[in-house]
């Protein structure tokens, strides 16, 4: 009974040991995986950020050349054309395609200088008009990609979490 009782206790603690190391091999292993699957996602996400940072720094900077050319528009002087067609009329540098038609009642040099301000006006607030909306659109495709970027990143969040849940 003794040698019988003596060998169970030696299978009892070959078992133990055998449960022991397998144990322990097999925490290693999932340990080893958890670290390469960890390892590779925040490759993922070092790329991501390179790319948006990248991404950013050019929309930044077309930002602020249309900015500096809409401060540019909507602060340049307008032309007195009015004035230098007159004057050229007048010293001879520029000649008319067809004779001056000159209404009944002869409209006022200071009448035909305000029409004429006023088309500039019109066109330079026109100038401004388009200049707006293609940095509205510029604007609204920054906020598209950044949608895009969002739900990336909501993406490989939700990657994360279901990885560490397991």
């Amino acid at each position: 009974m003794t040698r019988i009782t003596i060998a169970l206790v030696a299978l009892l603690i070959a078992l133990g040991g055998s449960w022991v190391w397998g144990h322990h091999v097999g925490a290693a292993g999932v340990q080893e995986r958890w670290d390469v699957a960890k390892s590779a996602q925040a490759k993922v996400v070092g790329q991501a950020e390179a790319h948006n940072a990248a991404q950013s720094t050019a929309w930044i900077n077309q930002f602020s050349t249309i900015n500096a050319k809409y401060e540019a528009d909507s602060h340049a002087q307008a032309p007195a054309i009015a004035e230098t067609v007159a004057a050229g009329v007048a010293d001879g540098t520029l000649r008319l395609r067809d004779g001056a038609n000159v209404c009944p009642g002869d409209v006022s040099a200071a009448t035909a200088r305000s029409r004429a301000a006023d088309a500039v006006a019109t066109q330079a607030l026109s100038d401004r008009v388009a200049t707006a909306v293609e940095i509205v659109r510029i604007g609204d495709a920054a906020d598209a990609r950044e949608r895009e970027l969002d739900a990336q990143v909501i993406g490989l969040q939700g990657i994360l979490q279901a990885e560490r849940s397991h």
